[in-house]
């Protein structure tokens, strides 16, 4: 079974990148799996220029290098498709054929790509009434309203002509943080999309804690219902008693034992459904974040 791992461009931030993704190629490769670079949607164009030119497999956070998001709840067809322009570009660029987005925000108002100041820009395209309680979550009551129905059709139309439009592509939607206006939040919304998916672990564990289910069943019937193509791993610091406020909620921390979500367990349900494609998708990751997931899924029989 081969087996990839990748590090995101937001491991990059700490101006050692060439340096970093050396030692972590050289550890991933010398224990005997692929290693690949994730353009996360934050990337500039100078992160960009340092390592474009590597010899490496990449996959790609769309939307990279463009102005809004892609939002397949958007009427207008042609508007997702001119927001994927730039990102096809970057893909041709690479020799990339996987291309990942967050593709349902309940709006038609446009939504910066901006993920420096993602709250704020969610709070200026979404209505206030999908807030619960002043906070920056989704209230769970409006998943289960006609308006959000209607919203999840037109995601579900959208992407399969996204698909029939770069056949060449493999694009998938990720199961997003439940953000106000965010329309991918449980393991049933991704099952109805019926579409690639890719997973981000650390989004479904506030999910779960938001709309009350279980996280580890939840990562299961995904994959096994699912057409999973790859994976987003971090640990996920918010406490299962969250209070759905700032700092807690999807802090993409690195790997580690000492909170709530049990990392461990995450990577063995992965493991066991046959998952290879993983993203360490951690802010500021490195090679202890490496060596910690080859390790781990290593222990796994």
């Amino acid at each position: 079974m081969h087996t990839k791992i990748e590090l995101s461009s937001m491991c990059f931030h700490s101006g050692d990148t060439l340096a970093k993704i050396r030692r972590c190629r050289d550890y991933t490769e010398s224990q005997g799996y692929e290693f690949g670079i994730q353009l996360h949607n934050s990337i500039t164009k100078d992160l960009y220029n340092e390592f474009k030119d590597l010899d490496v497999g990449f996959s790609i956070h769309a939307p990279v290098f463009s102005d809004y998001f892609i939002n397949l709840a958007n009427n207008d067809f042609n508007t997702v498709v001119s927001g994927f322009q730039n990102t096809a570009s970057v893909m041709q660029s690479l020799r990339s054929n996987i291309a990942l987005f967050h593709g349902f925000f309940m709006t038609q108002k446009p939504i910066k790509n901006d993920p420096a100041n993602y709250g704020k820009v969610l709070r200026d395209a979404m209505d206030n009434k999908y807030r619960l309680n002043g906070t920056r979550v989704m209230d769970p009551k409006f998943l289960e309203t006609e308006e959000f129905c209607n919203y999840q059709n037109t995601v579900k139309n959208n992407m399969k002509q996204l698909r029939e439009r770069y056949p060449s592509y493999t694009l998938c939607l990720e199961n997003d943080f439940p953000g106000i206006g965010n329309g991918n939040q449980t393991p049933a919304h991704l099952i109805y999309l019926d579409c690639p998916i890719w997973l981000d672990t650390g989004h479904l564990w506030a999910s779960a804690i938001l709309n009350k289910f279980d996280f580890y069943a939840g990562i299961d019937t995904i994959c096994k219902q699912c057409q999973v193509i790859g994976v987003h791993l971090n640990t996920n610091r918010t406490p299962l008693n969250w209070n759905f406020k700032s700092p807690d909620g999807d802090t993409h921390s690195h790997f580690s034992r000492e909170y709530d979500m049990d990392m461990d367990r995450v990577i063995s349900i992965l493991k066991k459904n046959h998952i290879t494609h993983f993203t360490i998708e951690v802010t500021g990751g490195d090679i202890e974040d490496v060596t910690f997931l080859i390790e781990s899924y290593q222990s796994i029989i």
